[in-house]
């Protein structure tokens, strides 16, 4: 443990990372810092000797270091040759449009669904015959329709009928049981008591995450979220899909079934990958096979990470501004968030921003009085950003003035 009385500002500061630069924070008043305080470093946690000689987590320790390494990280910037101006920033630079879930519109997804009315393997039918010589009730059956899409009628045997609606199923029995021979001129009827279902679970970022039961002919990802009563405003645009180990062992066993009975290759998926990751920026170009879901499928909505942007300078709030769940932040709402400006006369504002494969972030300068009449200064924000309201020649002049009032002023009263 360690021991260090502050004797002046200076010994806060680094000045090997940028001297020529360091003499702009050494001119900064840290109104909270006293000659007094001592700090104890233990752990990388800054402490405060109290009047009563015990030390206590101090509150604006935390604000120094938070100010500083924004300061530091502003002047590493300064130090390089990235300097830019808000009007002719290269594409490169500027900060993406941020695309959330609730921006993706899930009706221009591809979509490969069967029919409604098609009978498949699974569905429960209700099925009746009539011939005319009953003595009592119509005989009616509740089956079941076989992997193979074919139903097992009683009298009548086997007969194929997946892809067809339940009528043309009907006529499909009535045909067969006259050409065996059964009947002469049976009435048949073909009722789809409960379509075959999977079982699929939403989870993650959706208003009503839970485990529903999908019609096969319409399960995928849409129908999913839609069921789940949409996406909750901390939904990324990332979506996970784990696929049932056992069922895709029965899907390459399997196939799509249509009229006849014979296999649509038009409605046959290739067995899906265990786990498929998907963008929904990209939605339309996702092949439909990547959104189907099947039994035991979980559907993972990611939810949004915390984004934040440091607001410092001539601020009444310096601190990290929270980015709205899936909105863009603009420079205006940033600095709003901090509690506007301390003068009024504040324009110079710089943005440090830090570029995926830059080995140096970039300095960016804008101007506010050019970014409250809508021009391009009023730059959209990117998470880690850095916002620093400058001191300018006129700033510092309008300062000088109002301390000099307000000492004055002191002075005049009463008892000072």
């Amino acid at each position: 443990m360690n021991e260090h009385p502050i004797p002046n500002r200076r010994s806060l500061l680094r000045t090997d990372i940028c001297p020529q630069t360091t003499q702009s924070i050494l001119s900064l008043d840290w109104g909270f810092m006293h000659s007094d305080l001592t700090i104890k470093l233990t752990e990388n946690k800054p402490w405060c000797r109290m009047a009563n000689g015990n030390f206590q987590p101090d509150a604006r320790m935390q604000r120094v270091k938070f100010v500083l390494l924004s300061l530091v990280l502003l002047l590493a910037a300064g130090c390089s040759s990235g300097m830019y101006s808000a009007g002719n920033l290269p594409q490169e630079f500027l900060a993406p449009q941020h695309i959330s879930a609730r921006h993706v519109d899930f009706t221009r997804m591809q979509r490969n669904v069967m029919p409604a009315e098609w009978l498949q393997p699974g569905d429960k039918v209700n099925v009746s015959i009539a011939t005319g010589v009953e003595t009592g009730n119509v005989p009616k059956w509740d089956l079941v329709i076989d992997s193979q899409g074919t139903v097992d009628v009683p009298l009548v045997g086997t007969t194929p009928v997946a892809g067809l609606s339940p009528n043309a199923a009907a006529e499909r029995i009535r045909l067969d049981s006259i050409r065996r021979g059964l009947f002469v001129d049976p009435k048949v009827t073909v009722a789809v008591t409960q379509p075959r279902t999977y079982r699929v679970s939403v989870v993650g970022a959706v208003n009503k995450p839970d485990t529903y039961e999908i019609p096969v002919s319409d399960c995928d990802i849409l129908t999913a979220i839609t069921m789940a009563e949409g996406v909750s405003d901390s939904a990324s645009r990332f979506v996970q899909i784990r696929h049932s180990p056992q069922t895709l062992r029965n899907l390459a066993q399997t196939q799509s079934v249509g009229p006849d009975g014979v296999a649509l290759a038009s409605f046959q998926n290739a067995t899906p990958a265990p786990v498929v990751n998907l963008d929904l920026s990209k939605l339309q170009s996702i092949p439909s096979g990547d959104l189907q879901l099947y039994e035991g499928s979980v559907v993972s909505i990611e939810r949004e990470p915390k984004r934040l942007v440091s607001v410092i300078g001539l601020v009444r709030l310096p601190k990290q501004v929270d980015m709205p769940d899936g909105e863009d932040l603009m420079l205006l709402e940033a600095i709003a968030a901090a509690g506007g400006t301390t003068l009024s006369i504040a324009d110079k504002v710089q943005i440090v921003r830090t570029i995926p494969g830059n080995p140096t972030p970039i300095v960016i300068e804008a101007s506010l009085k050019e970014a409250r009449s809508g021009g391009d200064s009023n730059l959209r924000l990117a998470s880690g950003d850095v916002v620093s309201v400058e001191e300018t020649p006129s700033t510092i002049v309008l300062q000088t003035i109002q301390t000099f009032f307000r000492v004055g002023f002191s002075a005049a009263l009463p008892g000072t």
